[in-house]
C-alpha cells in the first residue's frame, strides 16, 4: 500500500511582502477617498492585479461603477416593467433606467479615455476628458436619485433601488478622485 506524503511550503516571505505592499497601496489610496469603506470592499480583492500602478486601481474602480451599474439598471428595469406598480412610480423608473444607461456610457467613456493614457501623446487632455466623463455619471446618478426625493415614489421602489443607486454615485465619486489624483 502507497502512502501519500503531504509537503507544506510556506509561501516565501517576498510573495507575502509584495502582496502586503499591494494591499497596503489600495488601502493607502482607498483611505483618501470620500467614501473609503465602498472603495476598500470594492478594490481590495484586486490588489494584486493592481500592484502598486495609479492607473491600474483607476481602471478596477471604473469597472466596479460600471459592473454596479449594470447590475442597478436590469433591476430597476425589471421594477418599471412589473404590473403592479402606479404609472407614477413606472415614470419615475423610466427616467432612472435612462440616467443609470447615460451614466454607464459615460463610464465606458471614462474607462476608453483611461486605457488609452499610456498611449497617448496629451496625456492630460486624456486625463481631463476621463475627468468630465465621470463626472457627468455622476451628475446623471444624482438626477435619478433626486427624482426619488422629490417625487412621490412609494417607500416599497424606493427602498429597492435608492441605495443601488447610492451606491453607483458613490463608486463613480471615488472613481474620480482617483483620476483626480493620476500624476502624469
Amino acid at each position: 500500500m502507497a502512502m501519500a506524503i503531504l509537503v507544506v511550503v510556506p509561501a516565501s516571505s517576498s510573495s507575502t511582502k509584495t502582496t502586503k505592499t499591494y494591499t497596503n497601496f489600495v488601502k493607502t489610496s482607498c483611505n483618501s477617498t470620500t467614501y473609503p469603506s465602498i472603495c476598500l470592499t470594492y478594490l481590495l480583492p484586486y490588489a494584486t492585479a493592481v500592484k502598486s500602478n495609479p492607473q491600474r486601481l483607476v481602471k478596477h474602480a471604473l469597472s466596479a461603477t460600471l459592473k454596479s451599474a449594470a447590475t442597478t439598471r436590469v433591476t430597476v428595469l425589471k421594477l418599471a416593467k412589473a404590473k403592479n406598480i402606479t404609472k407614477g412610480d413606472a415614470a419615475v423608473l423610466k427616467d432612472c433606467v435612462e440616467e443609470i444607461q447615460d451614466s454607464i456610457d459615460e463610464i465606458k467613456n471614462s474607462l476608453k479615455a483611461i486605457s488609452s493614457l499610456k498611449s497617448s501623446a496629451n496625456k492630460k487632455f486624456v486625463i481631463s476628458n476621463a475627468q468630465t466623463w465621470t463626472s457627468a455619471a455622476i451628475t446623471d446618478e444624482n438626477t435619478c436619485i433626486d427624482e426619488f426625493s422629490e417625487e412621490n415614489v412609494s417607500p416599497a421602489i424606493k427602498s429597492k433601488i435608492r441605495n443601488s443607486i447610492i451606491r453607483i454615485a458613490r463608486l463613480s465619486s471615488n472613481a474620480l478622485y482617483l483620476i483626480n489624483h493620476l500624476n502624469i
